[in-house]
């Protein structure tokens, strides 16, 4: 009988444990920065918080360094190439005034 309910309690707790993607995304501001190169590392979003995000430069077309942002994103993981920085795709993103 302890064994029911300890399984029954179990499979309840399981749909409560699985993660939702909406659950990683995050929405910040921050500033543009471009360095003009063509590394992995030369176009970035460097966030209030501390943190810097990699992105693609064609989320970035409309803007130039030093822009503020508001940006909705998500993330992908840490660089590779440039640590401690993290990869993100960019959902939404608008220049703050």
């Amino acid at each position: 009988m302890k064994k029911i309910i300890f399984y029954g309690l179990l499979l309840l707790s399981v749909p409560s444990c699985s993660m939702d993607d909406e659950d990683f995304i995050r929405t910040e501001t921050g500033e543009i920065w471009l360095s003009g190169g063509l590394n992995h590392c030369a176009h970035q979003i460097r966030l209030d918080t501390g943190d810097t995000l990699v992105v693609d430069l064609k989320d970035l077309s409309d803007y130039i360094t030093g822009d503020r942002v508001s940006v909705k994103y998500k993330e992908l993981g840490l660089n590779e190439f440039c640590s401690p920085k993290i990869d993100c795709s960019i959902i939404e993103i608008s220049k703050l005034d």
